[in-house]
């Protein structure tokens, strides 16, 4: 598995709705130069042609950037066809560009002088591959991993109840107040630490309990779940 990502943590790509006001409203990771990963809640109901996608994107408020700024716009939005909404179970899709990414050209012409660009793709997990108890990074923050089992139990303390249980489809982080997913992060990646040292894409930003509660842990779509899925929708 060749690791594209780069040290830090994973740029997000911000969703655009096309108008007069352009409103970010969620996040995603190019793995591919046409292909990106998002939750499906964060596209359902929505065409491609009121789409695009801003890659590079650090600060959704400011003006002004750190670095360059790539727009595409979006040829097809591809939900996965078992995705409901109603408890969010296979919330995942794959947005295809009209035009590829060039990464070549977006690192010679920006960082003529270091070995990496601002701009790069993540690789995707192995076919249900594990990261219980992984550093994991999250929009720059690290969290933990959990057990699926630590973390069914955790939600069951919540308004969900005893009765709950954790679709194999999902995975676990830990939250600290104040460093979670929170607006505009729907979709966004959650990346962990592999046994070779590498980052993989690992989870999406799925849903939780309120926005920031301490000692709930937040809930991802588990990437490594969907390979095949994913391999079948990105292959020509």
């Amino acid at each position: 598995m060749e690791q594209h990502l780069y040290f830090g943590p994973p740029d997000r790509l911000l969703f655009l709705k096309k108008g007069q006001k352009e409103d970010a409203f969620a996040c995603s990771l190019i793995i591919e130069p046409s292909h990106i990963l998002t939750a499906a809640h964060c596209v359902t109901g929505k065409t491609p042609d009121g789409l695009k996608v801003r890659l590079g994107e650090s600060y959704v408020n400011h003006e002004s950037k750190l670095y360059p700024l790539i727009e595409k716009h979006v040829a097809s939005v591809t939900i996965h066809p078992e995705y409901y909404p109603g408890n969010f179970y296979n919330d995942i899709a794959i947005l295809t560009f009209e035009s590829a990414v060039d990464f070549a050209e977006n690192y010679q012409h920006y960082f003529k002088t270091i070995d990496y660009g601002h701009i790069a793709p993540v690789c995707i997990p192995e076919r249900r591959q594990e990261f219980a108890s992984s550093r994991c990074l999250l929009a720059g923050w690290g969290i933990a991993c959990a057990y699926m089992a630590d973390c069914e139990n955790q939600l069951q303390r919540t308004r969900l109840g005893h009765n709950f249980k954790l679709h194999q489809g999902f995975i676990c982080a830990g939250s600290k107040r104040g460093k979670d997913f929170c607006k505009y992060d729907g979709g966004g990646p959650l990346v962990c630490e592999a046994q070779d040292g590498s980052f993989p894409l690992t989870g999406l930003v799925s849903w939780g309990i309120g926005c920031v509660q301490d000692d709930v842990p937040r809930v991802y779509t588990k990437v490594s779940e969907f390979y095949d899925w994913i391999q079948h929708n990105t292959i020509y």
